[in-house]
């Protein structure tokens, strides 16, 4: 039921012929026909403007309805369906800016082709949620998730321009998705009545394409930016048909007396942000009368505190965003067979109505042709959230050999209700083919099987699940940056960092993941929150206390491989520094460097099951259960297809190398030739943690802190780190780990006193055995020497410690 006070306004424009038919009376045997110009005047030179302003609008109740594979016993219905309770759009808190919505309407003709130009702009605006729950046709629904509301600071606009009818395979359009300065809550209130927010400040998605909107019967809704010679997935003959722009966003806050438009995204008079912009904050002890309160100054939700940002601006190429919906009823079984704790169904988990979303691009780095007069070059962030922080920018983006462009694919990307106890995760090739050192494998079968709860009946959950995704893109220019709101002068850098020539790589490669989410109650005693010193606390000792169900798993490949699994060094993930520099050769041509250093081809594992709290204004995770396996490689040399500085200099003393080979080989990652060693891990237990925000610079001027503070007791088998040579292959393990460690790390941006440039801090805190007792000692039950072939390792013996603490500080200072 929707009950709401409008109040519209419509105007037409009519000329004197238009008038004259409307009071024509008589019989009328033939009329003059109407052209273009005699249509444009009766609606007027600007087509169709309409205004419409309301006071609020109430809704009892929004659903979104999923037929999905049930796999609770005796389930008869497969409907599964979302519920918001007691919807309410009212005016936003930012500024007094009546609600409405404004539309303009523009029809125009070519030829045989009619043109479109929509636009549409709706106000500042909060709408809220009381509660979010998941339900069965009979009426039976899991736990509420909690209260939700989105509140804009900045008009919301949409925008199509077509040339061919409102969809067109072969006609350019131009599609405009304006969500700007958006944050978005999540309210949770615990045993002791407190309410507490994880919310999403300054929410982003201002995506300008043109390009080809079109509908297909596979494809589903698609804009794709390059030639329709082949309008389905396939690449275009030409790269120049299109393109998409994640244009900055100015901050609401910017003409705000009192607002400090500093930092490196300020010019003394406007801040602006990422186009595609995610700053996540936390709240603790919120005015449940005034929830959504926002500073004057700054729109800033009142109290709230920085934990992480991330972002994305410029321009991208020959790319696609596509959504449709999904049917798994058949043959298509992506996330395994829906079960519960006593037994497995044949029903496909996914269903028949899942939402399915993909984006594809090329990043456009430095100079790039694509970028025209307007274009800006792909830039991506990371930082503190809100303001008076510090950041990094990555710029430049390359793909891994020089030359060629960074790309993104988000991978399909899968939306569901479930009702199921596990999922499944594609299985990693390289785990369940490489030996452990003691004729193992890195995994099983039953490691990509992943829990959703550990409860005795299903709770209905929502699910995103990934397949496929990768981002294969290498930073040349990194740079520390300042947001809006520096406070002291002194704590800004001395140099913008635009001509730095070193930068960070952090691809990754066919990224799968599975994140499901449902309403928990959770017993108080067992929900615990840590403070930066690393004390622990009960959210309290008696009760049950909200808290949201949260499942996740993931992995990632780290390198391709052909048909006949043979590695081929395209693509890879991994975390590497970069020389980005260049140097003038013996003839005269300007070459890149192109030195690396860091962890190479990672192929990862992680998976875990619990839930997650926002209690003390901090994000606080219990997970069960959970599991890391890793393998890598710890190496340093020159990416693939790079000229040897050595070689390209004259250096006679490099040796007859440069004569048969004066470049690294193009599946040089595919290689073992820079690797230093390599290492295998294989880690489970139960896990609590706390995200600590920190993120705004201390009066004393150090720099915004990210802390990660818990504890991990581990499973009583299974555990293992293994170091082995890269030539021979034998290996160094640390077999059966045993014990309970507490952790207290942090990550933190601040700026060098004696360069004036940024720096980058990580801190490592370990404590063993935190409880003093003899269950939590850590030991390496087993220390073992494993030969180059399979085979049973020499024990050399075992490791014990019953107590104490490991620090360690690493600072990185770019010059």
């Amino acid at each position: 039921m929707i009950n709401k006070k409008l109040n519209h306004g419509k105007g037409f424009i009519l000329n004197t012929l238009t008038l004259s038919m409307i009071f024509m009376s008589g019989s009328t045997y033939a009329l003059e026909a109407l052209g273009d110009g005699e249509l444009r005047n009766v609606n007027g030179q600007d087509g169709v403007h309409i205004s419409t302003t309301f006071k609020e609008a109430n809704i009892d109740t929004l659903y979104w309805t999923d037929n999905v594979g049930r796999g609770t016993p005796g389930a008869t219905d497969s409907r599964l369906t979302t519920i918001a309770d007691t919807v309410k759009i009212q005016q936003s808190n930012a500024l007094s800016v009546p609600l409405g919505m404004d539309y303009k309407i523009n029809l125009g003709s070519e030829g045989n082709k009619t043109g479109l130009d929509f636009n549409l702009a709706v106000a500042p605006l909060l709408l809220t949620a009381d509660s979010f729950r998941i339900c069965d046709v009979t009426g039976y629904c899991s736990d509420k998730i909690g209260n939700i509301a989105v509140q804009t600071t900045s008009d919301l606009n949409v925008g199509l321009k077509t040339r061919d009818g409102l969809f067109s395979k072969t006609s350019q359009a131009e599609l405009l998705l304006g969500l700007k300065n958006a944050n978005i809550y999540l309210g949770q209130t615990n045993v002791n009545n407190q309410l507490n927010q994880l919310i999403f400040k300054n929410f982003n998605f201002n995506f300008n394409g043109k390009g080809f909107v079109f509908v297909d019967e596979v494809s589903g809704l698609k804009l794709q930016t390059n030639s329709s010679a082949d309008a389905g997935l396939g690449q275009a003959p030409n790269d120049q048909y299109g393109y998409v722009d994640f244009t900055r966003v100015a901050d609401s806050a910017s003409n705000k007396i009192g607002f400090k438009n500093t930092g490196t995204y300020g010019n003394g008079s406007e801040t602006t942000n990422a186009g595609l912009n995610l700053e996540i904050m936390l709240n603790k002890g919120v005015n449940s009368v005034t929830p959504y309160a926002l500073d004057p100054t700054t729109n800033s939700p009142t109290g709230a505190v920085g934990l992480i940002r991330v972002g994305a601006s410029g321009r991208m190429i020959n790319g696609y965003l596509q959504l449709r919906g999904l049917d798994s009823t058949g043959s298509t079984d992506l996330l395994g067979k829906a079960d519960s704790p006593s037994g497995t169904t044949n029903n496909n988990i996914m269903g028949s109505s899942g939402i399915a979303f993909r984006m594809k691009a090329d990043f456009t780095k430095d100079k790039d042709a694509m970028l025209g007069t307007d274009g800006k070059a792909t830039t991506l962030e990371i930082g503190g959230a809100g303001l008076n922080t510090y950041g990094f920018e990555f710029g430049n983006l390359t793909g891994l050999r020089s030359g060629t462009r960074g790309t993104f694919d988000s991978g399909n990307i899968y939306t569901n209700l479930v009702d199921t106890k596990t999922l499944q995760l594609p299985e990693n090739y390289n785990f369940q083919t490489s030996r452990f050192g003691n004729n193992s494998y890195l995994t099983t079968l039953n490691d990509y099987k992943q829990n959703i709860h550990l409860l005795s009946t299903n709770p209905y959950a929502l699910v995103t699940s990934i397949r496929g995704g990768e981002f294969q893109a290498i930073s040349r220019r990194g740079r520390f940056t300042t947001s809006a709101g520096v406070i002291d002068p002194t704590n800004l850098f001395t140099k913008d960092g635009l001509d730095n020539e070193w930068g960070l790589a952090l691809p990754f490669y066919n990224l799968n993941a599975n994140i499901a989410m449902y309403g928990a109650k959770v017993a108080a005693n067992t929900a615990y929150y840590y403070t930066g010193n690393g004390v622990k606390n009960q959210v309290a000792t008696t009760g049950e206390t909200a808290r949201l169900g949260f499942s996740m798993a993931m992995s990632t490949e780290g390198i391709d491989k052909n048909t006949n699994y043979i590695n081929q060094g395209n693509k890879t993930t991994s975390i590497l520094v970069i020389d980005g520099g260049t140097y003038t050769d013996k003839s005269g041509a300007v070459q890149p460097t192109d030195y690396y250093m860091g962890l190479r081809n990672v192929d990862l594992l992680m998976k875990g099951t619990g839930n997650i709290g926002v209690e003390n204004g901090s994000l606080n995770l219990s997970l069960k259960n959970m599991l890391i396996v890793m393998a890598a490689e710890v190496a340093a040399g020159y990416l693939p297809g790079t000229t040897y500085k050595s070689c390209a200099l004259g250096i006679s003393s490099f040796g007859s190398a440069c004569s048969s080979r004066s470049k690294s080989p193009d599946n040089n990652f595919a290689l073992n030739d820079n690797v230093l060693f390599g290492m295998k891990l294989r880690l489970g237990g139960d896990m609590d943690l706390s995200l600590i925000p920190n993120s705004e610079i201390q009066s004393d001027g150090t720099g915004s802190r990210l802390g990660v503070v818990g504890e991990l007791t581990l499973a009583s088998s299974g555990n293992t780190i293994q170091i082995s040579d890269p030539v021979n292959g034998s290996t160094l393990g640390l077999d059966n780990l045993t014990g309970k460690l507490g952790f207290n790390n942090a990550i933190v941006i601040g700026k060098d006193k004696e360069s004036g440039l940024g720096k980058v801090g990580f801190y490592t805190g370990l404590i063993f055995n935190p409880d003093q007792n003899p269950a939590g000692v850590f030991r390496a039950r087993d220390l073992n020497l494993y030969p180059p072939q399979t085979g049973a390792g020499a024990r050399l013996g075992e490791l014990a410690i019953t107590g104490g603490r490991l620090t360690s500080e690493f600072n990185i200072i770019p010059r």
